[in-house]
């Protein structure tokens, strides 16, 4: 599982700070191959104009592990002009699925400007918001009807990259209350407003197993947004509708499976 941007962010301030001390020095630090150090020396360096002893500086943080660092030296060397020996570092930064180094390797191939690399580069634009997302959630909902009836519901949400970069998802749904039990299937669409902020909708069919003969048919839909904290997981809040449950809201909790079975070893 890859690293989320910002804790890899997070971990870099922790590795300064546990770093930090009287006899701390950047510029030594790092020639003695310490990755936070160099990206410390190479912010300082940057604040001072001197952007070429930057690449550099970020360029050995990039190599110690850094991938923040991979980004801020292909971009230094973007801004004068290097398009190519940019690619090596925003590369790397890709291959460890960072939402930023998607846009930052998009740029990339926007500034060449041919057709195939503008291609690429809208590509990469509408991967860029969805790259950190799980491609499996478990999702727990507390659920409150229109006559004030509290109930509870579970999803299982399907959203591999495959599936138009996560703008699509299908799952089953089963939901808990006053009423008769639902069991559903899903089909939705999401569209990622940017990388945290994420409505969809779907809509929804199924059975009510506990309904009388002929009446056990169910049907629905569901509008909601999804406050998304990278590969671990989201808070979400949804309006819906169906034939059990004419009217209701929830909140929900989901959490990545890879967690989930994990902790369940």
């Amino acid at each position: 599982m890859r690293t989320p941007a910002w804790l890899a962010a997070l971990l870099s301030l922790v590795t300064v700070a546990c770093a930090t001390s009287a006899a701390y020095h950047p510029q030594k630090d790092c020639a003695a191959g310490s990755a936070g150090a160099c990206a410390d020396w190479g912010h300082e360096l940057a604040d001072r104009g001197e952007k070429q002893q930057a690449e550099a500086a970020y360029g050995q943080a990039c190599e110690g592990g850094l991938v923040m660092s991979c980004i801020t030296q292909g971009q230094l060397l973007m801004e004068r002009g290097e398009l190519d020996a940019a690619e090596h570092p925003l590369r790397k930064a890709y291959l460890e699925e960072f939402p930023e180094a998607h846009e930052a390797l998009a740029d990339l191939y926007q500034a060449r400007g041919s057709p195939g690399d503008l291609e690429i580069a809208e590509g990469l634009r509408f991967e860029a918001p969805a790259i950190d997302k799980p491609a499996v959630e478990f999702v727990y909902h507390f659920r409150m009807d229109s006559r004030g009836s509290p109930g509870t519901a579970l999803t299982f949400n399907i959203q591999p990259m495959a599936f138009l970069s996560r703008r699509l998802d299908l799952g089953f749904h089963a939901a808990f209350g006053a009423g008769l039990v639902e069991l559903n299937g899903f089909i939705g669409y999401q569209h990622f407003a940017s990388t945290w902020a994420v409505p969809y909708v779907r809509v929804m069919l199924g059975g009510l197993p506990g309904a009388p003969p002929g009446l056990g048919f169910n049907y629905g839909g569901e509008l909601g947004l999804k406050l998304c904290l990278g590969s671990i997981g989201h808070l979400e809040f949804a309006v819906g509708s169906s034939r059990a449950s004419p009217l209701h809201a929830s909140v929900g909790l989901g959490l990545n499976a890879l967690f989930l079975l994990l902790a369940a070893r």
